[in-house]
């Protein structure tokens, strides 16, 4: 079968990977100057820095590790680093096991008890949605909902728990239907955060030295159905026909593509929410207390905009110069950005509140990550389901949004996809 993939980010990269190992013939095409999309490991002054995620969750046997090993892609595994919430004015320690959140200052001893009783709380059907906050307040209580998923939810989704649904999470009911989440977490094992050797990049880049036709700087514009059950796709110049369309795209970006050929699938992409932030990285002189440091996040009704910071110099050494700390702060998202955290001078302020040591930053960039995380809304599973049962046969949508939001999320979610 002929295969062309629209979108040249690791989604498009991996699905290639896997069809062309079972000897399909697939070409990608990427709108952008290099591949990656939103995973890029960008240089900056004797180091890199981030534009997409910092980090991949790896156990051995999981997707991840057999996509790993199999393109030969090594990588490190910083260890289970400090971790703080910002609350109460104050940074409380956010221990590395749930047992340890019983000694935590997070949460009243009553919400650690109610928390401790998850094992024992009923499982519910998948059905109807759930929303996000209210599975969280069903399974852990509401302590849990209120005083610590507001803050790790903005730090991964940059938006209020509330309005989510359970889905944007997708371990967690996959976890619940295992008989609790503490049950889910003991069989499946515990995730650790690891870098790949030269940063996230590198996924990308060594994904598509795998494959055999990879275009770049080449962006779709219009699918045709052809009556011989074939596709044609044009853009940039160029035609092709291929037996089968798959769009790893934003959900934007394939309503678009799809409005005169699924308008059902069209419209139900067009409704998925997306997110936008500022990201600011910053370099300073290092502060002990944040030597073995993953970062902070904020909660949210004290952040005012701010949603945290990652230390990435501890994650990725070679992210920065020697005896230099280098911080990844987060600004907006759904909960808007006052004009104070515009520029460097506001984002340094609200750092120095968190962490009143911290000295004036070596150096900084600023890059905007333009609707780049997608926000799966109460409703999402609807919005999804409709959306692939518009397609037609021989066109296919995959997407950080169809399969969940992190790198773990779309390497288990394409091994399911192709079987």
């Amino acid at each position: 079968m002929s295969t062309l993939i629209l979108g040249g980010g690791v989604t498009g990269l991996a699905a290639a990977w896997h069809l062309q190992r079972r000897g399909e013939s697939v070409e990608v095409w990427e709108a952008g100057a290099s591949v990656g999309g939103w995973m890029k490991t960008l240089p900056w002054e004797g180091g890199h820095f981030e534009s997409g995620p910092q980090g991949v969750l790896w156990r051995k046997g999981t997707a991840v590790d057999r996509l790993f090993g199999a393109i030969d892609l090594s990588f490190k595994a910083p260890g289970n680093g400090a971790r703080w919430v910002g609350k109460g004015g104050r940074l409380i320690p956010v221990p590395a096991s749930p047992p340890a959140l019983m000694f935590s200052a997070l949460m009243p001893l009553g919400a650690k008890l109610r928390m401790m009783a998850e094992p024992f709380i009923p499982v519910r059907g998948a059905e109807p949605e759930e929303g996000l906050s209210a599975f969280i307040a069903r399974r852990l209580g509401k302590g849990v909902a209120t005083e610590l998923l507001p803050a790790m939810v903005a730090g991964v989704l940059a938006a209020p728990a509330e309005i989510l649904s359970v889905d944007a999470i997708p371990k967690l009911r996959q976890w619940e239907a295992t008989g609790s989440l503490v049950n889910g977490i003991r069989k499946g094992g515990v995730s650790h955060m690891v870098v790949p050797e030269g940063g996230m990049g590198q996924l990308p880049i060594r994904l598509a030295a795998k494959l055999a036709n990879v275009r770049t700087g080449l962006r779709a514009e219009r699918i045709e159905a052809l009556p011989d059950r074939r596709w044609r796709v044009s853009g940039g110049g160029e035609v092709r026909e291929a037996e089968r369309v798959i769009m790893a795209l934003p959900a934007f970006e394939a309503a678009a593509l799809l409005g005169s050929v699924a308008p059902q699938s069209a419209q139900a992409l067009a409704a998925i929410p997306y997110t936008s932030v500022d990201l600011w990285h910053s370099r300073h002189a290092p502060l002990p207390a944040l030597k073995d440091s993953f970062g902070f996040l904020i909660h949210p009704p004290e952040g005012h905009g701010y949603l945290g910071s990652l230390v990435p110099s501890w994650m990725d050494p070679q992210c920065a110069p020697a005896g230099v700390m280098q911080l990844r702060s987060f600004i907006g998202g759904a909960f808007g950005k006052p004009a104070e955290l515009e520029s460097w001078e506001g984002v340094y302020a609200r750092l120095k509140h968190w962490v009143p040591s911290l000295g004036a930053a070596s150096a900084m960039r600023h890059e905007r990550a333009e609707r780049a995380i997608p926000r799966p809304e109460l409703g999402h599973r609807a919005r999804v389901k409709a959306a692939l049962e518009g397609l037609p046969a021989g066109v296919d949508w995959l997407s950080n949004a169809r399969f969940g939001p992190g790198v773990r999320d779309i390497l288990e979610g394409l091994e399911e996809w192709v079987g």
